[in-house]
Order: structure tokens, then C-alpha cells, then sequence
């Protein structure tokens, strides 16, 4: 999937998470200012603010690819990975080398200015396996 529709779906989903939030907290004020029954606006409100948060953590979390937790990837070891996630699409793992290897995760045939090309979630790891950078990059000569 492009990230243009990834970051188009997210930041809808954010926006209609704010305008709950705002509706909630406007029916709050006007339930507290009437003295009626105000706990189901709280609720209401710790809800949107609990969505708004997980949004945003995941959004943060997965910023390379929506399928990648960066977080959970980077500083752990490359054979972990590879075991959570499957074989390598692109390159393999040599012991007590650095090196880099990437999962195939779209090709780039969107509507803003596509590439064509085949785009890759690499993952660079040390001499010791351990994950250092992750980044999203066309094939090797692409």
C-alpha cells in the first residue's frame, strides 16, 4: 500500500477522533452547566482521548511502513525478525558481518508522481545482528 493512502486514512481518522473529542467535551460543559447527568460525557470524552493516544502511538510506531513496528524492530536482533516476520525478500543474513536486508512492501504506482518502482523495508543490522536503521528505499539499482 502507498504511504500517501496510509497518511490520508490516518490523519482522517485523527480528525474525526478530534471532532468526537470536541463534541464531547462542548455536550460535558453543557451537561454540567444544566446540572444534568454528566458521567457518560466524561466517558465519552476519555474514550476519544484514549483513541487519540493509541492513534498516535501507532502512527509513531509504524512512521517506515503501517506493517513494521519500527519500535519492536530496531536495537533487536536481526534473526528475531526475520522469525517474527518470515524470510527476507531482499539480501540475507551473514554471521559477523554488518549487512542489510528488506521486506518487499509496495510498488509505487499511486496517484502523487509515482516512480514505478518496487519499494523495500530495509533493515540495516551490525556485526553483531543487532538493528540499527530502518528505512524505506527502492530496489538495489532502482
Amino acid at each position: 500500500m502507498n504511504p500517501w493512502y496510509f497518511t490520508i486514512g490516518i490523519t482522517l481518522f485523527f480528525f474525526f477522533l478530534i471532532v468526537g473529542l470536541i463534541i464531547s467535551v462542548i455536550l460535558f460543559i453543557i451537561r454540567k452547566i444544566r446540572k444534568q447527568k454528566w458521567k457518560s460525557a466524561i466517558i465519552s470524552v476519555s474514550i476519544n482521548f484514549v483513541l487519540i493516544a493509541i492513534t498516535v502511538l501507532y502512527a509513531v510506531s509504524h512512521s517506515t511502513y503501517y506493517k513494521y513496528n519500527d519500535w519492536a524492530i530496531l536495537q533487536n536482533s536481526i534473526y528475531e525478525v526475520e522469525e517474527k516476520y518470515g524470510d527476507f525478500d531482499l539480501g540475507e543474513i551473514i554471521k559477523n558481518q554488518k549487512g542489510s536486508v528488506g521486506y518487499y512492501i509496495y510498488t509505487d504506482n499511486g496517484p502523487i508522481m509515482p516512480d514505478h518502482l518496487e519499494h523495500f523495508y530495509y533493515m540495516e543490522y551490525d556485526e553483531d545482528g543487532i538493528i540499527y536503521k530502518v528505512y524505506d528505499s527502492c530496489s538495489p539499482g532502482g
